[in-house]
C-alpha cells in the first residue's frame, strides 16, 4: 500500500471511531455544498476518495483551469473536465463518460452523493489533502 492510500484509510479509520464515540453518523443531517462551497473546498486541492460500493480508492485534483485529473492505485491517471451547476452538483467528465455528483458534509465527514435526497447512497466518502 502507498503513503497516500495508507494515510487515507487511516483518516477513514479515526473518523469511524470518532463517530461511534459520539453517535453522530446516525444523528447528523447532510448538509450539501453550494456551488461556492464545492469550488472554495475542492478546486486546487488535492482528494482523496474512497468508492464505498467498490473499496476502490483514488487521488484526485481539480485544477482552476476546469480540468481534472484522477489516479487509482493499479489502474493508472485519467484527464477529463470538471463543470459546477448552480445547485452545487459537480458533472466530471472523463474516458468519453459524464458523471455528476452533490458533495455534503455529516458531522466531520465529508461525502458525495447521486441526488441530494436525505437517504441518498454515498457514493464516495473523502479526504482532503
Amino acid at each position: 500500500m502507498n503513503p497516500r492510500d495508507l494515510l487515507f484509510a487511516i483518516s477513514l479509520l479515526l473518523g469511524v471511531i470518532g463517530m461511534a464515540r459520539t453517535g453522530a453518523a446516525g444523528a447528523e443531517e447532510r448538509i450539501y455544498l453550494t456551488r461556492s462551497e464545492v469550488e472554495v473546498s475542492l478546486i486546487g486541492r488535492g482528494v482523496l476518495s474512497k468508492n464505498l460500493a467498490s473499496g476502490t480508492l483514488s487521488h484526485w485534483e481539480f485544477r482552476r483551469d476546469g480540468s481534472v485529473e484522477a489516479s487509482r492505485s493499479g489502474l493508472g491517471k485519467a484527464s477529463g473536465t470538471w463543470a459546477i451547476q448552480e445547485d452545487g452538483r459537480m458533472c466530471v467528465t472523463m474516458l468519453n463518460r459524464t458523471s455528476c455528483r452533490y458533495w455534503f458534509r455529516q458531522a466531520d465527514s465529508f461525502a458525495n452523493s447521486d441526488s441530494r435526497q436525505p437517504d441518498a447512497p454515498v457514493v464516495a466518502e473523502v479526504i482532503f489533502e
